[in-house]
Parts: C-alpha cells; structure tokens; sequence
C-alpha cells in the first residue's frame, strides 16, 4: 500500500440535483457539527477537509461526502514551496471540522436525511390478469375484413407453354415487297466490295544465302 500523503478537497460544488442547505444538514450530522460553522465551505474556493492522510483513508472521506452530495476530489499534499506560496497570500480560514470518529455508512444505506418523498402509486387489484400465450392475437377488437367472393373458376385450364394467350392480337398488315428481278445473292464468302482499294504486299527479303546450323 502507498504511504503517499494526499489531502482531500472541496470546491463549493454540488452533485447535480442536491439543494445546498439539506446537503450542509447532512454534512454537519455527519461530522458532528454545527451547520452554521460549514458556510465557508460552500463560499467557493479550494478548501481542505482534511490533510495529508493516506490513500485508504481519503477513500473513505470520498465516499462519506459524496454520499450527502458533495463533489470532492483528492490532490497531493502540498510542498514546501507552495506551502510558503500560500503562506504569502493566504486563503480565508475554514472552520475546524472534527473527523476523528468519521466511518463509512454500510453499502446501499441511505443517508440522505430529507430525502424528497415520493408518494407510492395506487395499483388497482391485477389478480384476474393472465399473460396470452406467445404468438396470440391480443388485439381485442380488430378491423373485420370482408371476404371477397369468388366465382366457380372449374372451367379454367392452363394454356399450353408458348401458346398466344391474347385472344384478339392487333392485325399488323403484311409490308409488299416490289419485284427485284435484277437482284441475285452473291456466292457464299465472295467479296462482295466493288471497287477495294489495292493492298501492297510486304517485300520479302532475299534469303536463299541462309542455312541451318546442325
């Protein structure tokens, strides 16, 4: 365990929701005090309430004031040059406060000491109330839809694949084709440009000086 000294702060902040007077009842019930002597604390400013203790013992003041709604916080002990800084332009003195038979409240207790009351909520008698089973339709009331008749369709049969389904297709009127008396198909792979334009053939060196090595 660390023996690093550490002291425990205040800054005149308050957790969020708590009212300032019940949290210095609280305080002042939990150190054993008059709540008038705790007003400097809740002026502002860095406050020390209690100095240079250990780590395990700085937990317990953490959580004990944070329970009646302060926001505390643990610094380093001061050094000796900031301790003489401060001896130069001294902070106005906090009153004493007696934590030398301070304990921690147990887990989960409340020690609010005016908590807001909220009144219970009257519940009307449920004993003849049952859960539906999964899947069940629990609307009470639904939209009831009418059922659509439907005529005798034994006389409808299936077309055969690829028949025409539509029974009264549009007549699209065959297109006359004039004679073509003069016109004949050309042979099957003949060329049929009138006029291409000549290709020239690459020239082809003279190679008959060539031979192959055995």
């Amino acid at each position: 365990m660390s023996d690093e000294q550490v002291d425990v702060v205040f800054f005149g902040i308050l957790q969020a929701g708590k009212d300032k007077e019940t949290v210095m009842q609280n305080m002042a019930k939990l150190f054993k005090t008059d709540a008038n002597k705790l007003a400097p604390y809740f002026a502002g400013g860095r406050k020390v309430i209690k100095g240079k203790i250990n780590a395990e013992a700085a937990k317990k003041y953490i959580t004990a004031l944070e329970n009646v709604g302060l926001v505390v916080k643990l610094e380093a002990c001061e050094t000796a040059e900031t301790a003489a800084e401060s001896e130069s332009s001294p902070a106005p003195e906090a009153p004493t406060i007696d934590t030398g038979d301070i304990s921690v409240a147990p887990v989960g207790v409340d020690v609010i000491e005016n908590p807001v009351q909220v009144p219970a909520q009257k519940i009307d008698d449920i004993s003849h109330i049952s859960m539906a089973d999964v899947g069940a339709n629990v609307i009470e009331n639904p939209i009831a839809v009418t059922a659509q008749a439907i005529d005798d369709i034994s006389g409808i049969s299936m077309a055969d694949v690829g028949a025409d389904v539509i029974e009264n297709p549009i007549a699209k009127p065959v297109q006359e084709i004039e004679a073509l008396p003069g016109v004949t198909l050309a042979e099957a792979g003949a060329d049929i440009i009138e006029n291409p334009k000549p290709v020239k053939k690459a020239d082809i060196p003279d190679t008959s000086g060539l031979s192959l090595e055995d």
